[in-house]
C-alpha cells in the first residue's frame, strides 16, 4: 500500500478539473474565474451571510486552508501528555501521597519521651516527684527498650513505700518483647510493609495511567488528522463542481447547453458545500478533543489547525504472524494494571498476616534494672533487677476474627479481580491483533477501491464532456470517489489507532 494512493483522491480531482476545463476553454475564452472551494461563504453573493455565523463558533480559523508550516506528529503530542496532561500529574501526586503515608508508618518507631511531676505541699504526706521516661520502639520482633529518671522526695505512705528515692533520684532501664502477638508482626510493621508496597503499586497505577493516555492521546491524534485529510477530500469534491460550474455557465450563455443542467449542478454545488460545512466541523471537534492531550509548557489546552496537518499517513507494511499465547503471556508479565493489582493482593496478604496474628494470646516479657543515685537510705542504695511477665487472653476473640474474616474477604476480593485482570489482558491483546488485522485489510481493499472509483469517474466526465453522459452520473461517480476516499482515510486512521492500541495491549508506551 504506497502513501500516495492514501491521499489519491487530491490528484483525482485535479484530473477532473484539468479534463473539465479543458473542453470548457474549447467552448468559449476567457471562462469566469471559479470561486475558491475553501472560501465559498464569502465568494457566492447568496451565501455571504453564512460567514459570521461560520465566524461565530471561535473556531473556523482551525479550519482556514494555510500553508503547512510545522506539521503536528504524534511524538509531540505524546510528549506533551507526559509533560503536562493534569491526569498524569494526578497520579504523581499520588505517589507523593503514598510517600507521606510510609513516613506515617514509620513515625511509630519514633522515640517517645513522658514526663510526669506532682507536687502534693499541704496534706499528712506532703512531697513531690518528677518522672521522666523515654522509649524506643524497634521492629526486631516488637522489641522495646525504654529508660527514665525519677526523683520522689518528702513524705509518702507507708503503701507507697516505692515512690521516694534517694536525693539524685533513680536511673532506669529496661527492655519489653511480645513473645506471641505483636512479635512476628503488629500494626506498625503492617502499616510500613503496606505502604513501601503502596510505594511500587503507585508508580505502576502512574504507568497504567500513562499507557491509557497515550492509547486516547494517539486516537485522538489519528483521528485529527483522518478529519482533517477528510475536509481535503470534501473541499477536493467541492472544486470539482465549481470548476465545472464555469463551463457550465458559459456553455448555457451560448446556448449550447439548456439551463436546467447548470442549475443541476448548482444543487450539486450546495450538496458539497453542506458536505464540507460537515467536514469543518468533524475537525473542530477533533482538534477540540485532541486539545485535551496537546498541551503548552503551562498545561493550557492548544488547538492545532488545518496547517499543521500532515500529507499524508506513515507508510505501514502487512502485520506478521506471532505467536499470540506467548504474546499474552509476555503482556501479563508486563502491563503496570495487572502488577498493581498483584500490588494490592501482597498489601491484603499483609492484614491477612496481621489479623492471624491478632488472634493469639498477649504474653509480653519485660526486665528492666534500676539504681538510687545519691545520698539516701540503706534501702535505697542496691541495684534493683526484676523481670515481669503478661498474659492477656480475649476468650470470645470476636474482634479478631471479625478482622480476620475481613481481611481474607478482601483478599479474595482481589484474586477475583486478578483472575478478571488476566483474562482482560489477553481480550485485550487479541482484539488489538484483530483490530490491526481488519484495519490493514480494509485499507488495501479501500486503496484499491479509490482507484476503481476514479477510472469510473473519469470515463463518466469524458462522456459527460463529449455529450453521451449525464450531469447526474457524473455526480455520482465522484461523490462515489469521495466517498472510497473518505473510506480509505478512515481505514488508515483505524490502523493507526490499533496500532498503538496493540502497543499498549502488550505492555509497552506508544512508539515516539
Amino acid at each position: 500500500m504506497t502513501r500516495r494512493r492514501a491521499w489519491g483522491w487530491v490528484s483525482a480531482a485535479l484530473v477532473c478539473v484539468v479534463t473539465w476545463l479543458g473542453s470548457a476553454e474549447a467552448l468559449a475564452a476567457p471562462p469566469p474565474e471559479p470561486r475558491p472551494a475553501d472560501d465559498f461563504r464569502r465568494s457566492d453573493p447568496q451565501e455571504a451571510e453564512l460567514a459570521p455565523v461560520a465566524k461565530s463558533s471561535g473556531l473556523s480559523d482551525l479550519t482556514a486552508v494555510q500553508p503547512r508550516t510545522d506539521i503536528l506528529t504524534l511524538d509531540e503530542v505524546l510528549d506533551a501528555v507526559i509533560a503536562s496532561d493534569p491526569r498524569l500529574a494526578q497520579a504523581r501526586i499520588e505517589i507523593d501521597a503514598v510517600e507521606g503515608k510510609l513516613l506515617a508508618a514509620r513515625g511509630g518507631f519514633d522515640p517517645k519521651v513522658a514526663m510526669r511531676g506532682l507536687i502534693q505541699p499541704l496534706g499528712y504526706y506532703r512531697h513531690g516527684i518528677v518522672d521522666v521516661r523515654v522509649e524506643q520502639p524497634t521492629p526486631l520482633w516488637g522489641l522495646g527498650v525504654f529508660a527514665g529518671w525519677r526523683l520522689g522526695l518528702g513524705e509518702f505512705a507507708v503503701y507507697d513505700a516505692k515512690l521516694p528515692t534517694a536525693d539524685g533520684g533513680e536511673l532506669r532501664a529496661g527492655v519489653s518483647v511480645p513473645v506471641w502477638q505483636g512479635g512476628p508482626i503488629d500494626r506498625t510493621r503492617a502499616d510500613i510493609s503496606q505502604a513501601r508496597i503502596g510505594q511500587r503499586r503507585a508508580g505502576l497505577e502512574r504507568d497504567a495511567k500513562q499507557l491509557e493516555l497515550e492509547a486516547k492521546a494517539a486516537q485522538a491524534y489519528w483521528n485529527w488528522v483522518a478529519t482533517g485529510l477528510a475536509l481535503e477530500i470534501e473541499r477536493g469534491l467541492l472544486e470539482i463542481a465549481l470548476t465545472r460550474d464555469v463551463g457550465l455557465r458559459r456553455q448555457v450563455e451560448l446556448g449550447d447547453l439548456e439551463s436546467i443542467v447548470a442549475t443541476d449542478n448548482r444543487r450539486v454545488i450546495l450538496g458539497r458545500e453542506a458536505r464540507v460545512v460537515g467536514a469543518e466541523r468533524e475537525f473542530q471537534r477533533a482538534s477540540l478533543e485532541l486539545s485535551l492531550f496537546l498541551r503548552d509548557p503551562s498545561g493550557d489546552p492548544r488547538l492545532a489547525g488545518a496547517e499543521r496537518l500532515p500529507l499524508q499517513f506513515p507508510p505501514a507494511g502487512p502485520p506478521p504472524i506471532v505467536d499470540i499465547d506467548a504474546e499474552i503471556q509476555a503482556a501479563i508479565e508486563r502491563r503496570p494494571d495487572l502488577a498493581a493489582v498483584l500490588a494490592a493482593r501482597d498489601q491484603a496478604e499483609v492484614e491477612v498476616r496481621l489479623a492471624k496474628n491478632l488472634r493469639s494470646p498477649e504474653i509480653d516479657l519485660s526486665a528492666w534494672a534500676a539504681k538510687d543515685i545519691g545520698p539516701g537510705t540503706p534501702e535505697q542504695q542496691p541495684v534493683e533487677l526484676a523481670a515481669m511477665i503478661e498474659i492477656q487472653v480475649p476468650i470470645p476473640l470476636r474482634k479478631a476474627r471479625g478482622q480476620l474474616q475481613t481481611a481474607r474477604a478482601e483478599l479474595s476480593s482481589i484474586d477475583a479481580q486478578l483472575r478478571f485482570a488476566r483474562d482482560r489482558v489477553a481480550v485485550d491483546v487479541r482484539d488489538a491483533h484483530s483490530a490491526v488485522a481488519a484495519a490493514y485489510q480494509k485499507a488495501r481493499l479501500a486503496d484499491e477501491q479509490v482507484e476503481l472509483a476514479q477510472t469510473l469517474a473519469h470515463a463518466e466526465l469524458r462522456r459527460f464532456t463529449l455529450g453521451d453522459g449525464d450531469l447526474l452520473l457524473v455526480n455520482l461517480r465522484e461523490l462515489a470517489v469521495a466517498t472510497a476516499a473518505r473510506e480509505q482515510v478512515e481505514a488508515l486512521a483505524a490502523l493507526m489507532i490499533a496500532q498503538a492500541q496493540l502497543q499498549v495491549a502488550q505492555g509497552g508506551f506508544v512508539s515516539h
